[in-house]
């Protein structure tokens, strides 16, 4: 395939492209169809989040990036397993955390499926095949350290109040005031909103807008009214609100550095918001778990477990 590294990767991703249909129903077929493992499973399905899509395509321009550079090889069609184990046990060697290794692990499998489809879709007979040498690199990367701290920040009020840019601080805010990851603050149109209306919880006004987690599941967010009516100025006349993400993280870093903190990223906003939730609602009478289950509710979590681990 000729073109850009960015065009090659936006071609080749249409072919798994599912944004906007549902995850869950795709599951159903996949183990209808005899899928019967999670890997199995995963070979069925495309990609259904923009937050998602953005990630993968992130990483995969990254691998023919180092293709290009470390084999000569400029064509998304012509990587192979080799190059893919180079690729990952570079980040390996990098010394990136666990969990980052196993966003690049699964960006590759899911380009493996993307390939196959794109081959099957234009009729060029190419089989691609990377599972095993990823597994590889999973078991080389198993050392990789494990992050078991807090990544809330210590005034993240201050921290949004320091980002200048007024999109980025819009972002920023929502983050904040809705706990919502990065990729549910991003491409919001004037349909996602809803209206004012008390929280339940806490009996204070809030604005909110529908978004679209992990795994298509659907969820509303609560922002102050300020930032809705910011957010609500944004979209009007079918605008779009959204964000270059890279931008925003360094502009958030730069805030982090003003504001004299330690930059955890833009989920260290999410962080804040699960401790100060958490804690809100134990003020007003709710158990530990009764606590940790409106949490996992609001954050979109299907596990109390993964909520406690932004409590620590």
């Amino acid at each position: 395939m000729r073109g850009s590294t960015v065009y090659q990767v936006q071609q080749v991703f249409q072919a798994v492209n599912e944004i906007g249909s549902s995850k869950h129903e795709a599951k159903a077929c996949a183990r209808a169809g005899g899928a019967a493992t999670w890997h199995d499973v995963g070979k069925g399905l495309g990609v259904y989040s923009y937050g998602t899509a953005d990630a993968y395509r992130d990483v995969w321009r990254a691998c023919l990036a180092y293709a290009k550079n470390m084999a000569g090889i400029r064509d998304i069609e012509k990587l192979s397993g080799e190059v893919v184990r180079a690729f990952l046990l570079s980040k390996v060697d990098q010394g990136v955390a666990h969990a980052t290794f196993g966003q690049y692990a699964a960006a590759m499998e899911k380009l493996e499926v993307a390939l196959n489809r794109y081959a099957e879709l234009n009729g060029t007979g190419r089989v691609y095949g990377f599972s095993k040498e990823i597994q590889g690199t999973r078991d080389v990367a198993v050392n990789l350290e494990r992050f078991e701290g807090s990544r809330a920040y210590a005034d993240p009020d201050r921290l949004v109040a320091a980002v200048g840019n007024e999109r980025h601080n819009l972002a920023a805010s929502i983050q904040r005031e809705g706990g919502c990851r990065i990729s549910e603050a991003n491409h919001i149109t004037r349909d996602h909103l809803r209206k004012l209306d008390m929280d339940p919880r806490t009996g204070k006004l809030k604005g909110w807008f529908e978004v679209k987690g992990k795994g298509g599941k659907k969820r509303d967010i609560g922002v102050s009214p300020k930032t809705y009516a910011r957010l609500e100025a944004l979209v009007a006349d079918g605008a779009r609100f959204e964000f270059d993400k890279d931008a925003y993280r360094a502009d958030l870093k730069e805030a982090a550095a003003k504001t004299g903190q330690e930059y955890e990223g833009s989920h260290g906003l999410r962080w804040s918001w699960a401790q100060e939730r958490h804690a809100k609602l134990q003020e007003r009478g709710l158990s530990y778990d009764q606590s940790l289950s409106e949490v996992s509710r609001e954050m979109g979590h299907v596990r109390g477990d993964i909520t406690e681990h932004y409590l620590r």
